[in-house]
């Protein structure tokens, strides 16, 4: 459903060639940036020296408010910094007006989500994310929020921040969202194509595209996305196998890109698509 905003087929296919044949050691993506907790605890000491040893050490737990100047509307989830006392009091007010005007909260949610992504169609990332959180105000366990800002992060080329809040909604899913689970494993691809070293990525957007395709085998965005993972992994056998799938399903879906740099690597091993 919200695959076309992903647009990462293209992207990722002229780093294929390059990704598959480099090695070497994992390195390990960052998902520490949704559980990073209210308050950062910084150490400061104050040492009076006697002959044989430190007299005194305080630790200061600093608030992690946003910087000044910085609008939380516009960040992912509020940049999850502490709220000022007019900030909470702005909340409250939003809510109280959306318990007026709205039958429930779940609605006023599904309201503001739908906008979100209205925004997000017609380019206004900003404004899309001021709607998303309005909606985690509202609703914060509906996934249509982390979906829509993993998008937004992906498409400001914030691949970590985009899996962290992907996968938040992922745990808070039924674990059936085979569409949900593609986007994701787009990511993924993204972020592995861009690190030469890295396998664990690629791995993972692996697990998540078999998981899509065992709830649906016939959505061919998983299998075009597993006809990549396949190029990187320089499994060209597999590679042709979820092409002809995807082409059997629906050739509108195919990426041209992706089919030439397939056929630059090893011909069709059943013989419908030439070399110019």
């Amino acid at each position: 459903m919200f695959s076309v905003y992903l647009g990462v087929q293209s992207l990722c296919v002229a780093q294929v060639a390059h990704k598959s044949q480099a090695g070497g050691t994992v390195a390990k993506g960052n998902k520490d940036l949704l559980n990073a907790p209210k308050v950062t605890p910084a150490s400061t000491k104050t040492i009076e020296a006697t002959s044989a040893e430190v007299v005194a050490e305080k630790v200061v737990l600093v608030p992690k408010t946003a910087p000044a100047g910085v609008d939380i509307n516009y960040l992912p989830l509020f940049g999850q910094y502490e709220k000022t006392e007019a900030q909470l009091v702005n909340d409250e007010m939003f809510l109280s007006e959306c318990d007026r005007e709205f039958k429930s909260r779940k609605e006023a949610g599904e309201f503001f989500n739908k906008m979100a992504w209205q925004y997000l169609s017609e380019g206004d990332k900003s404004t899309a994310t001021y709607r998303f959180n309005l909606a985690y105000l509202l609703e914060p366990e509906n996934i249509e929020i982390y979906w829509g800002l993993g998008v937004i992060e992906f498409q400001n080329g914030n691949y970590s921040q985009a899996i962290d809040l992907m996968n938040k909604g992922l745990e808070l899913s039924d674990g059936k969202n085979y569409v949900f689970m593609t986007d994701l494993a787009t990511v993924y691809i993204k972020k592995a194509l861009g690190n030469t070293y890295s396998v664990i990525e690629t791995q993972k957007a692996k697990d998540l595209l078999n998981s899509a395709i065992k709830i649906q085998p016939q959505y061919t965005p998983a299998h075009v996305q597993l006809t990549i993972v396949s190029m990187v992994e320089n499994d060209l056998d597999a590679a042709w196998t979820h092409f002809h799938k995807a082409y059997e399903l629906n050739p509108a879906e195919l990426s041209k890109e992706v089919l030439l740099e397939l056929l630059s690597r090893k011909e069709d091993p059943k013989g419908i698509f030439k070399k110019n």
